[in-house]
Parts: C-alpha cells; structure tokens; sequence
C-alpha cells in the first residue's frame, strides 16, 4: 500500500502550492521521505500475507482431513464393511442379497406358490364411456341417486352424476383406509380393483354394503362380484424345511434377503464379495495417499527466502504473470517444518505401520495382506499388491476385519477413547489420529469460511498485523501532514525574505 496515494490521507484533499518561493518540488521529495517512513508498513503487509498463506493452506489440508475422516475412516472402522456377501441363484425363481449375518454356504430354496394380492373385476362391460362420431369419448354418468358403499367395512359415498372416473377417483381417495385400489380400462370397459398387499389377510369384501341401491350399483352398474376375494401366501420350503408360508414374496432366511419370483427349485450359494471388500480397501488406500502425500510435500516444501510476498505497491508496477511466478516462489515452504503437521503426519505413518492382533491371536499388519509402504523418498505412500489382498480377503476375512476394525475389549483406563489405544485396528487408530488433527489444525489455523469468528493462533496473529498496520497508517498520515507544514513554512520564509530582497534593491537603486 502506496501511503502517499491513500484515499482516506487527511492531507489528500487540502490545496498545496509547492516551490514557488524555492523552486523546491516539495510533492517529489515528500513522496521519498514516506517511502522510506512506509518500510515498515510493507514488512508488515509482507507479514500479515505470509500467515494467511499459512492459514489457507492449513485450511485446504484440514479440508482433505475431514474428507477422510468422514468420507472413508468413518466406513472402514464398521464391521459391515468386511462382511459384505454375493448370493447366485436361478433369478427366474428367486434374486437374493446377503446381509451381514449370513453365513457362506449353499441352500435350497423351493418355491410352490407366489404371494399374490387379492382382485376381482366387472364380470361384463359396463358402458363406462360412449364413443362419438368423430372419434372423441364422452363418459357416462353411471349413478342416478347418492349412494355409499363399503368395502372392506369403510364406507364410501358415491355422488349422483358420477362417471367411471369420478368413481375410481373416489375408491382411490380411501385406498390408505381400503387397502384396495381401482382403475378402469377403456379397451375392456371393465373396473378392476387389487388390494395393495399379498397374502391371505389381503382381501376384497363388499359385504358390509346392505342398502339395495348401493347393492344395485354394485352389481348391476359397475358389474362386480359380490363375493369376498383374498390373497394367497407364498408356500415354499427351505433347506429341507417343509410347510414355510409368507404374506409376502419378499422374505429373509438365515440372514438372506429373497425377493421370490416365480416357482421351482433353485441353490442359493453365499459367498464372500471379495470384490466389494478389495475396493472399499483400495478406496481407503487412495484416499490415505492424497492426504498422506500433500501433508509430506508441504512439510518439505523449498524455502526461498530471497522471495518475499509482494507489497500492492510493488504488484502495481509488474505483470499479472510475472506477478504469479514470484508468488508462487514467495509462498513456497510456507508450511515446511511445521510443527502441528509434523506431528500428524508421524502419527498418521505410525497407526499404518502398527500391529493388530486378530481375534485368532494372529499378529497382523498392512504387509500381511498386501498393502505396503513404498521408497523413503515417497513419504509413506502405500501400494497394494491386488492378488495378495484379494486372497487374504476370500481366505482369511475375519483377519482382515480385526486388522482395520478391532477395539480393545478392556482398556486399562474405562473412560478409554475407540481409537486412543495401539492394540485398537487401524481404521479406528487413525479416525482418532485424524480426528484430533482437525482439531489441531482448527486451533492453529481456525475453520475457514464457516467459522463466524476466528480465535485461531493465525488469525490473532493477523488481527495484531491489522491493528498494528492500521496504527501505523495513522502515523504516517499525520507524518505526512508534517512535512508538507515544514515545507509550507519554508515557502512563507522564502517569499518573506524574497519581498525584503526586492525592497532593499529598490531602496538601493533609488
């Protein structure tokens, strides 16, 4: 910030008459003197810039934390997430899915009958609609007089005057109460009505309708049986397991989820989804990698101490890319060596290279299933050996489960936090480890632009800057004003003795 071309300057709007008594060019020498009295102002710009690049880039690793944090360790610290199962199966007779209890194996399933819902339908035409001459359809007013009618005991009224439409609008508006559903089909010009569920609770019952007119409508206008209609069960066997029934077609059997779909004999094989469990592995891997690897390159990040933030003043006077490249030298290392990612970043590498003891007793680590850590130079970048993984997975799942989700069953300490404990999996270590980061960062560099007031140590650090620059700003305005005063002086004494000069010699010439 140029001091001397500051709008808010108390100087900047008073009428100055520079060197007409001393010829001085008071405005060039004025402009030098703040200058030189503006250093510091400028080194604290310079400042001021260093620590919001701190800041934002802080900000953009604690970005990547939560990600990972929320994205990926809240996921791999779930048991569900190893246990994930395919199920094949003849789909024409039965699709299934493997929820988390069911256990790898082959099962029989016979299916005898579907679960079907309970319909009835006009047994004849009921002259719901006229068609005209030019190929239009007019609906029929099929009531003359008011009537109710009740199906499944609830009674719904039919207004004089109604089509077809008017009263399959009306069946539907109680279908939540029915259970039953109406729609009517001009090809056949029939009503069919099916209830909303299977099984034999589900039925279709007009009895409760005694009033001869509603009987009449009922049978003579809309062309309906009176007789109760009801669903069916599904009727299967399972296992060698005879006499199994269900309202519905979907069902769950010794942990697996069967949508049936039509009868007949199908196996139903539970297996393992390796595949599922490999991605949710490589996903976390990924992940682990980016943040892993931006923390590592901000941490080593060179120095150029020959490059420091650019002043506005100085920006002025450059090109927006030359502007671009010394800043991008300026702001490198900005992070290098600091002491809050340090210490992520080691506890990170430490909860990845720690061993588990599975629930069998087995000593694992991240190499027992493949998963190793690359060249020194890498900074702790993992790699995966796909066959190694993908066997450990298929042979070994519990292993690779208590690897990443076992917590201690009895800490020493009760009040003991998932995660705080080396004995705990390594998903759970680092959601604790990256967990407590955030926080870490949080502090150092406050929560970017969701926090309403930033209390971080950078941003008092900044809010000082800002003070202390506003302070000095003030100075320089009034040490401004000062100079020009003396200079003003100047020109008063300098047309004083000029006056005093010009009457001597007039005196002496006469």
């Amino acid at each position: 910030m140029d001091p001397i071309s500051l709008q808010n300057s108390t100087t900047s709007n008073l009428l100055r008459i520079s060197g007409l008594a001393s010829g001085i060019d008071t405005d060039s020498i004025v402009k030098q003197l703040m200058t030189a009295a503006s250093q510091p102002l400028y080194e604290l710009e310079q400042q001021k810039q260093w620590l919001q690049w701190q800041q934002e880039d802080l900000q953009d690793i604690n970005t990547k934390l939560l990600s990972l944090r929320d994205n990926t360790l809240f996921k791999m610290k779930l048991q569900g997430t190893y246990l994930a199962k395919t199920v094949s199966s003849n789909t024409s007779i039965a699709t299934a899915t493997a929820g988390v209890n069911a256990v790898n194996g082959t099962y029989t399933l016979e299916v005898k009958t579907l679960a079907s819902a309970a319909t009835s339908a006009s047994t004849t035409t009921i002259g719901g609609y006229t068609k005209n001459s030019d190929g239009s359809v007019t609906y029929s007013s099929l009531v003359d007089s008011d009537v109710t009618i009740k199906l499944n005991n609830v009674s719904i009224p039919i207004k004089a005057g109604s089509t077809i439409n008017d009263i399959v609008s009306k069946i539907n508006s109680y279908k939540n109460d029915t259970g039953v559903s109406a729609t009517y089909d001009t090809t056949t010009d029939r009503l069919f009505l099916i209830t909303n569920s299977t099984g034999s609770n589900a039925k279709i019952d007009f009895s409760g309708t005694t009033d001869s007119n509603a009987l009449n409508f009922l049978t003579n206008i809309l062309k309906l049986n009176m007789s109760t209609v009801t669903g069916d069960d599904a009727k299967f066997s399972f296992n060698g397991v005879e006499g199994l029934t269900s309202s519905t077609n979907n069902l769950t059997l010794a942990g697996i989820n069967i949508n049936l779909t039509g009868t007949g004999i199908t196996t139903l094989s539970v297996q393992t989804d390796t595949d599922t469990i490999y991605n949710s592995i490589k996903s976390f891997v990924d992940a682990y990698n980016d943040v892993i690897t931006q923390i590592n390159s901000k941490l080593t990040e060179e120095r150029y101490y020959d490059y420091k933030p650019l002043t506005d003043a100085q920006k002025e006077q450059m090109k927006d890319s030359d502007i671009t490249l010394w800043e991008q030298k300026a702001r490198s290392g900005d992070l290098n060596g600091n002491s809050t990612l340090t210490s992520i970043y080691y506890s990170m590498r430490n909860a990845i290279s720690g061993t588990v003891t599975a629930s069998d007793g087995t000593k694992m680590t991240l190499s027992s299933i493949g998963i190793t850590t690359g060249q020194w130079y890498e900074g702790g970048k993992l790699y995966i050996d796909d066959t190694k993984l993908k066997d450990a997975i298929q042979k070994n799942p519990q292993e690779v489960m208590d690897l990443f989700t076992k917590l201690t069953e009895s800490p020493t300490d009760v009040n003991a936090i998932p995660g705080s404990s080396q004995n705990d999996g390594i998903a759970a270590r680092l959601y604790y480890i990256v967990n407590n980061g955030i926080n870490s960062i949080t502090q150092e560099a406050g929560g970017g632009q969701y926090q309403l007031y930033d209390n971080s140590f950078l941003g008092q650090q900044i809010n000082d800057l800002n003070q202390r620059m506003s302070d000095m700003q003030d100075h320089l305005n009034t040490l401004e004003q000062q100079y020009y005063n003396q200079f003003t002086q100047l020109e008063t004494y300098m047309a004083q003795m000029n006056s005093q000069s010009q009457w001597l010699s007039q005196q002496l010439g006469g």
